[in-house]
């Protein structure tokens, strides 16, 4: 009993000194999740299809070397026929969003990606829009968290089946106390086992330790990789870069047709033209990279590290997985659904706990 109450002690002061920082990285986190679909429509990534051949590549270019000509162009992403093509633009300090009518090559919407709610929605969960030292807190505040979530499940188990079962449901026609108790009790232990996820893989990008140690046990260490290089032909006069890349989607769009495909315009001259083949679903540990000489075509052949998903290293698997656990994609639409969900509760917790402290309290003071 004594441990017990030790613990007890532990997420209560957890609770009430770090709560705000819990309700923020939660919650931001939660409304994060639906980033896709709420950048869809404020950078107007939709479009109505047509029964219309794409514009290559080369189109995008020379319109937005008219309309946003301080634009270094990076790459472009083909999407659907219901999708605007999204084209990565950098200019000095920052870098641009580009979306394009895939029918017609029109700019439709250029976004400063360092601008915007949606931006500072990403940061306040990443750093509380505070740079390095509020990216600092958020990850002592994530371990935090844990020990929290932890805590809390410890302080949740009942000795007896009976009390068990008594855990597992709101009661909703009891007291505004004991349903407040309820919420955070019962609410807290369902959703702890989805941030308990949520969690793990921020501390994954929270501490290098934790990179460096899966890196070291899965034998990533110990793996040499190949750099996709392109070997320059010297005369570039003569080159008609876009031309290359325009046939090297062109092929993509026709072998992978319900895929987005994503094409980069080389910067260096030993760069290669990369081409990402990514999952309709969202699932980075499915992403596809293929590599072409700039100059020839020719495909690149080695061991890379970002290569087919088929041919990737454990750790690099690992790696993938850990982004989409923790955005909720590894399953689609459920998973998502569930780490929005457990986000939401896990925002409640600090709110609804508070109050449970605050009304014991105020009973201690009365029965005094």
């Amino acid at each position: 009993m004594r441990i017990k109450k030790v613990i007890s002690q532990i997420h209560l002061w957890m609770g009430l000194i770090l709560g705000i920082l819990f309700f923020v990285i939660a919650l931001s986190g939660a409304l994060y999740t639906w980033s896709p679909e709420i950048s869809s429509i404020i950078y107007h990534k939709k479009v109505y299809p047509q029964d219309r051949p794409f514009v290559p590549v080369s189109t995008l270019k020379a319109v937005l070397e008219n309309d946003f000509p301080e634009g270094d162009f990076i790459t472009a992403l083909y999407q659907g026929r219901s999708h605007a093509i999204q084209v990565l633009l950098f200019a000095p300090g920052t870098y641009y969003n580009a979306s394009m009518d895939p029918y017609t090559g029109e700019l439709i919407h250029l976004q400063d990606m360092k601008k915007g709610w949606l931006n500072y929605l990403k940061l306040l969960h990443r750093n509380l829009i505070l740079g390095d030292i509020g990216r600092e807190i958020v990850h002592w505040g994530t371990l935090f968290f844990f020990i929290a979530l932890i805590t809390g499940i410890i302080m949740w188990w009942p000795v007896n089946k009976a009390g068990k079962r008594q855990r597992l449901i709101i009661k909703w026609n009891v007291s505004p106390k004991r349903l407040n108790y309820d919420l955070h009790n019962v609410l807290g232990f369902y959703a702890s086992w989805i941030l308990i996820f949520s969690v793990l893989t921020g501390l994954f990008w929270s501490f290098d330790i934790v990179k460096y140690s899966l890196e070291k046990i899965t034998g990533e260490t110990q793996i040499q990789y190949d750099v996709p290089l392109s070997v320059d032909v010297g005369d570039r006069a003569k080159f008609n870069q876009f031309a290359l890349i325009d046939d090297l989607m062109q092929q993509f769009r026709v072998r992978y047709p319900d895929k987005p495909i994503r094409i980069s315009n080389p910067q260096k001259p030993s760069d290669p033209i990369r081409v990402v083949v990514l999952d309709p679903k969202m699932r980075l540990y499915k992403t596809d990279h293929y590599y072409f000489d700039r100059y020839t075509g020719i495909a690149l052949v080695g061991q890379f590290k970002n290569d087919l998903h088929t041919k990737s290293s454990l750790f690099n698997t690992l790696q993938s997985l850990v982004y989409d656990i923790h955005l909720g994609t590894v399953f689609g639409l459920p998973s998502r659904l569930l780490v929005f969900f457990g986000s939401l509760i896990g925002a409640s917790l600090p709110i609804t706990g508070f109050l449970v402290w605050f009304n014991k309290r105020k009973k201690g003071r009365i029965n005094n």
